[in-house]
């Protein structure tokens, strides 16, 4: 028989459902269609969702001007506080407003989010299944320090996340240029890439300077049950390279027997790894960083060992960059399942500059990178950081000064 545990309130809390606390209407009106969007009208158009703001309307049919208000998904569970007139995009959202006048909107929306995980097993999502839920709720001076401390939170999260937006846009800018236009030069010459400095060569990746690898694909191919959760050497999944980085999660490995069985596609030092079937274009670099000393690609990948005069490092910034994505897209196939056979990747043409210059760009990009590193570095902290407040403040476990 199961027991519902009794939710227990701190001194000066009470026990509420959610039902007590909002109000929640459909809007009659929503956007259509029809209507245009740009940034010089002046009324924003809302989802739920990540987006927020899909975009500006002047048209004034439909404005929703009774705020604060909380904007909820039915079918995701998506909200949003809204302290600005605005228009809704979709007849799935519903508008919640405050029942009692001793209920901080922006609190009970912090409560929502917090609650969200009770109802995550549900195919759909309704604001009706978080009617009857219970919370602690405090005095509303209480509320209204809570909000503003979580809130705070969430600015700066607003702020990272725009700031790595823009980092990303500068590094793709930037990228590009250097891969087409090199650093400070002012001669050029026409090639099957455009115009690109008189002293860099134009191959391609057939006649580069460097080895494609492809796995081993024969009758020792690990099976299944060839594959155990620890051993001599990992044998990699695309789940392993995300964001043009190792991710040592979801780890499998094989056994040093069945490592000695396979030929091609086991790692050295300063391979590039690409990934070719299904997500293509990823791209992972067997640095130094990389404390694994057996590592073996799977048959969805393929290894770039660079040679001669051309640079292990340049080679992943190269393989990795927005010009190079774009070449890999425009050669895959299949649609389901997209595929970069090695032929159409051999057929990809790539700049070389002189070796000096790519330690140059090499340089700049790894700049750029450190300064992406750091920002989501931060946004994860302050991710963790919001987590324990909320755990803490909307359970009353720590009190706020009033």
């Amino acid at each position: 028989m199961n027991t519902k545990i009794k939710l227990q309130a701190p001194k000066g809390w009470s026990i509420k459902q959610i039902g007590d606390l909002l109000d929640f209407e459909r809007p009659d009106n929503y956007i259509v269609e029809s209507e245009i969007y740009s940034p010089q009208n002046k009324t924003p158009v809302l989802t739920a969702n990540k987006s927020f703001v899909l975009g500006y309307t002047n048209e004034d049919f439909g404005i929703y001007k009774n705020i604060p208000a909380i904007i909820f998904d039915d079918f995701t569970t998506d909200s949003k506080f809204v302290d600005f007139p605005f228009k809704i995009k979709s007849s799935a959202i519903k508008i919640l407003k405050s029942k009692e006048e001793d209920s901080d909107l922006r609190f009970v929306h912090e409560l929502m989010k917090s609650i969200n995980f009770q109802i995550a097993n549900h195919k759909r999502h309704y604001i009706s299944q978080y009617q009857y839920l219970e919370v602690a709720v405090p005095p509303v001076n209480e509320q209204k320090k809570i909000a503003e401390i979580l809130s705070t939170v969430d600015l700066e999260i607003e702020k990272t996340d725009e700031i790595i937006l823009q980092t990303e846009k500068l590094k793709n800018g930037l990228t590009q240029k250097l891969f087409t236009k090199g650093v400070n030069h002012k001669k050029f010459k026409s090639t099957k890439l455009g115009d690109i400095p008189e002293d860099w060569s134009v191959v391609s990746i057939k006649n580069a300077p460097l080895q494609l690898i492809d796995g081993d694909r024969g009758i020792n191919y690990p099976k299944l049950s060839d594959f155990s959760s620890g051993g001599y050497c990992l044998f990699l999944n695309n789940k392993n390279i995300k964001d043009d980085h190792f991710v040592f999660s979801n780890m499998q490995f094989i056994t040093r027997e069945k490592d000695e069985l396979l030929k091609k596609g086991k790692l050295e030092r300063l391979d590039v790894v690409l990934t070719t079937r299904g997500t293509v274009g990823n791209v992972a670099f067997y640095d130094e960083k990389v404390t694994f000393e057996n590592i073996r690609i799977n048959s969805g990948m393929i290894l770039l060992r660079a040679c001669e005069e051309l640079s292990s490092s340049f080679l992943y910034h190269l393989m990795k960059s927005p010009l190079m994505k774009k070449r890999y897209l425009g050669v895959a196939s299949g649609s389901a399942q997209p595929q970069l056979p090695i032929r159409s990747l051999e057929q990809i043409y790539i700049p070389i500059p002189p070796e000096d210059e790519q330690e140059e760009i090499v340089n700049i990009c790894k700049t750029l990178d450190v300064k992406v590193l750091e920002n989501a570095q931060y946004k994860e902290y302050l991710t963790i950081l919001k987590k324990g407040l909320m755990q803490d403040l909307l359970s009353g476990n720590k009190r706020v000064k009033i």
